[in-house]
């Protein structure tokens, strides 16, 4: 009996692989401009909830074509991918630090941003563990000016109106045209990170 708690399913290990790799891979599709290998990593009917966007997943890929072609790099440094799996789904967390470039006022800035990635991952009838929902919990950043020495003219009183956990991701983010969202989960607002995660859990204990 004792020998039989310790019996690890090479199935399970194999499904934790695919649904790792799924993760690692869509990032890495988007950040080397990848798009139908990132495409891939989608169901049709997936969502896509982060700091600039909530849109379907084949659209987000739509999206960040257009972004990348028009300059925009949005580069990502990923820890491990850690995997719960529950029958056909899967949730998976994977620690990230987004880099973002930009100009404030003329000065090149940098945004390096701390969060947490969490997606619903799920395997239909072909077999083949794909996103289904995207999403993350934003903890903190912060900005440097590419040239040491420079500083950005930033707006104190709108600098002050952003979030914490997403201070100078909001501002650069405004700055580039886009409006910065109030509603996503970041550890100075804990209840919408313990509403996501519950809502995470219910999805995979009731799939």
């Amino acid at each position: 009996m004792i020998a039989d708690q310790h019996k690890v399913s090479p199935v399970s290990d194999s499904d934790k692989l695919a649904v790792a790799e799924v993760i690692q891979t869509e990032r890495a599709a988007r950040d080397q401009g990848q798009w139908a290998r990132m495409a891939a990593c989608y169901h049709p009917d997936s969502l896509v909830s982060i700091s600039w966007i909530e849109t379907s997943g084949p659209e987000f890929v739509a999206a960040s074509e257009r972004a990348f072609a028009a300059g925009l790099r949005h580069l990502h440094q990923m820890a491990p991918t850690l995997v719960t799996l529950s029958g056909d789904r899967a949730l998976a967390e994977t620690g990230c630090a987004i880099l973002l470039g930009g100009r404030i006022g003329g000065v090149e800035v940098l945004v390096t941003s701390h969060a947490r990635l969490h997606a619903r991952v799920e395997r239909r009838g072909d077999g083949a563990w794909r996103i289904l929902r995207l999403g993350a919990v934003y903890f903190q950043d912060a900005m440097t000016a590419r040239i040491p020495g420079e500083v950005p003219p930033l707006d104190p009183l709108r600098l002050a109106a952003y979030r914490p956990s997403l201070r100078f991701l909001s501002y650069l983010l405004e700055e580039g045209g886009k409006t910065p969202r109030a509603d996503l989960a970041g550890i100075d607002r804990p209840e919408l990170v313990e509403a996501m995660l519950g809502s995470e859990q219910a999805w995979l204990t009731t799939g």
